[in-house]
């Protein structure tokens, strides 16, 4: 029971020192869904952030903790760069070869990114799903920033990765 006490207690002082301002985050949501020639066995492995340094231009990311070294359930790591600056993004569901999702968090947003892939007739089929929410102005007026044409991007780039082996340079 103190212990209880003592977890209300910390959790009352910590929400003391949140300011009241009547700020309401906005929420968008995006959706893109692209298909490939191969098989979701030989896809899932490279929706990490160690194997996309294969596949994506221009990624980076600085691992903070995985056990085995690439993604996996509760790995999380960090990618800098604008409009958010410093986000760190966790892996909060890992189902190979079916499902991975991250939850991204900066200072003005928090993103949930679910990745869904199915088998098809010819390969795999990738549905992409982002739901924004801005904690910040500033998160706000940027809600909008990822678009699906930026998935379709990702998706090309994919494409050209298993079918060559290559990164597609622009």
């Amino acid at each position: 029971m103190k212990r209880l006490q003592f977890l209300a207690a910390l959790g009352a002082a910590a929400m003391a020192e949140i300011p009241v301002s009547g700020f309401r985050g906005k929420r968008a949501k995006t959706d893109y869904t692209h298909e490939v020639d191969a098989p979701p066995e030989k896809v899932f492995p490279l929706l990490c952030p160690v194997r996309e340094y294969e596949w994506v231009e221009g990624w980076s990311c600085q691992m903070v903790f995985s056990e085995s070294g690439v993604a996996e359930e509760n790995c999380i790591f960090q990618r800098g760069g604008a409009p958010h600056g410093l986000s760190t993004w966790c892996v909060t569901r890992y189902e190979p070869p079916a499902r991975i999702e991250f939850v991204v968090v900066s200072a003005d947003m928090v993103t949930r990114l679910v990745i869904t892939l199915e088998r098809t007739g010819r390969g795999t089929r990738l549905h992409w799903m982002h739901l924004f929410t801005g904690l910040t102005d500033h998160g706000n007026a940027h809600i909008g920033d990822r678009t699906v044409e930026h998935d379709r991007a990702l998706g090309e780039q994919l494409n050209y990765f298993l079918k060559t082996g290559k990164m597609l340079r622009p």
